[in-house]
């Protein structure tokens, strides 16, 4: 009797825990913005997709999730279409997914996401197989969404969205052409919730937790593709090139001031062999040869962003090579990142991101190691 009444109080515990997960299925039916020539030139530019979502909501168990309104994260997969540009493949992706309620009036709700993932199946430039499209030049892209949208109750469990959202597909300049597919939709989403959970707020005073100044030092590694830009370029074979090695190291400081927040200033030296390279022609064919009689390392300043929640954290900065010669076909000395970083341990880190220049063009993905040396609570 003893064993049976355990046993009867475990099966009802497990009956009262709150289901926090929940699905979506979603359609898109919208257009690729014309950002080049060769899009440009396409008479029709409609696209559909399709996705479906699985999601988790987040309840408070961790002190980052009720700073950030307790938001939505999960994992998806979405199909792409092209419908009359099929020469542009027909792209997958799976994707990271982080939801946040902004406001909510009774039934109706307001939400912003954003998406991270890897794609599939594009079919990149070829000139040799006809596929001329400068857009895509791998199979395998990056896959970024952002969205924002509204959703209404209509019932116990479902929910009906209406979200615009803006896709983008590149590869960081690992392979080129990569000028990149951009295209925005109206999506319709249809949400399902087996149990609807309001995250319930503490009664217990919210520890306030230490902001710190930290001091950090990582090394980066990356690789790049880059084409001969010269004007008497073949136009059998436009975009002709070498693949070239970065690597380099960074030192920050950066100053938290508040639990979600942390500004901070960085000093590097990188290591590009594509600054330390030209690129000729001769012959029909692409060479290239040292441009320095000893490599020059580029010293940068980086001001920089960090948004922390909990231990991932997202940087972002504006740099500026401090030295960097000036020629005819080098990019301009001021640059862009934009990098996922996660404390493995309360001081080793890695780092994901993306090098741009011009706020818009990819140079490079850099990969990186860290350590912190320094953690002060600021006083």
């Amino acid at each position: 009797m003893v064993l049976f009444s355990v046993f009867y109080k475990a099966q009802e515990a497990d009956s009262l825990k709150p289901k926090l997960w929940t699905a979506s299925a979603n359609t898109e039916y919208g257009m690729v913005l014309p950002t080049n020539i060769h899009l440009k030139s396409y008479p029709h530019k409609a696209f559909a997709a399709y996705s479906f979502e699985f999601l988790k909501q987040t309840n408070g168990n961790r002190d980052w999730e009720s700073l950030y309104n307790y938001p939505q994260i999960g994992v998806g997969v979405i199909a792409v279409d092209y419908l009359t540009n099929k020469q542009l493949g027909s792209p997958y992706s799976i994707y990271g997914i982080y939801n946040a309620k902004i406001k909510q009036w009774d039934k109706l709700k307001w939400y912003h996401s954003i998406n991270f993932g890897i794609s599939f199946n594009s079919t990149p430039y070829n000139s040799d197989l006809g596929y001329l499209n400068s857009s895509i030049g791998s199979k395998t892209n990056m896959f970024i969404s952002l969205g924002t949208g509204l959703y209404y109750e209509i019932g116990k469990h479902f929910d009906l969205g209406l979200n615009l959202r803006f896709n983008h597909l590149s590869n960081g300049s690992l392979k080129t052409p990569n000028r990149g597919l951009n295209s925005v939709a109206p999506q319709l989403s249809l949400v399902y919730y087996p149990e609807r959970i309001s995250p319930q707020k503490s009664d217990t005073v919210r520890i306030v937790h230490d902001k710190y100044n930290t001091v950090e030092f990582s090394v980066f590694a990356a690789r790049k593709s880059a084409f001969y830009k010269g004007t008497d370029r073949d136009p059998s074979n436009y975009y002709q090139g070498y693949i070239y090695n970065i690597y380099g190291a960074e030192a920050f400081y950066f100053r938290q001031y508040s639990e979600k927040s942390a500004y901070g200033i960085g000093v590097g030296i990188t290591q590009d062999d594509e600054y330390n390279h030209t690129m000729y022609l001769e012959n029909g064919f692409v060479y290239d040869k040292k441009r320095f009689s000893r490599n020059q390392v580029l010293a940068s300043i980086i001001p920089s962003y960090r948004l922390i929640m909990g231990k991932l954290y997202v940087n972002i900065g504006a740099g500026y090579y401090l030295f960097k010669k000036t020629w005819k076909y080098d990019k301009t000395p001021f640059f862009q990142r934009i990098g996922l970083q996660y404390q493995v341990t309360d001081r080793l880190f890695a780092s994901f991101g993306i090098n741009a220049y011009d706020f818009h063009v990819a140079n490079y993905l850099e990969w990186k190691l860290g350590y912190t040396f320094s953690k002060k609570v600021r006083k």
